[in-house]
């Protein structure tokens, strides 16, 4: 399995725009980035979702603050129903992304830094 199909390409899009402004920073692509939603104030961190199986372990856990991610433990959201994954959120510096993906514990990644807008009908008035 090709661990980046671990990523959302939402997630993937996101670390990419925060790499390419830590390498070049564009005014233009600064407000891209805050029009998505994204926090602007540390550019080489990354809010996530981790999605596993199970909670972390001891030694998973210390892996991943290892790495650098910064595990949100009281934002555990076990499996539910049928869906066979749970999910934590987590920092990450955004050099860590496909180490993060390699982890063989890890089932998905996904943004944590979506902006969210209510969905309205349009009517006449």
């Amino acid at each position: 399995m090709d661990y980046m199909s671990k990523v959302s390409s939402t997630l993937l899009q996101q670390v990419e725009l925060r790499r390419e402004q830590i390498a070049s920073p564009n005014a233009e692509r600064l407000k891209q980035m805050q029009d998505m939603g994204l926090s602007t104030a540390d550019l080489d961190k990354q809010l996530v979702f981790i999605y596993v199986k199970e909670p972390l372990s001891t030694a998973q856990a210390d892996d991943l603050s290892a790495l650098g991610v910064n595990v949100h433990a009281d934002s555990w959201i076990p499996p539910v129903g049928s869906h066979p994954l749970g999910f934590f959120i987590a920092g990450m510096p955004v050099d860590t992304l496909e180490a993060l993906a390699t982890r063989d514990y890890v089932a998905r990644l996904d943004t944590a830094e979506r902006q969210s807008l209510p969905q309205c009908p349009v009517t006449n008035y």
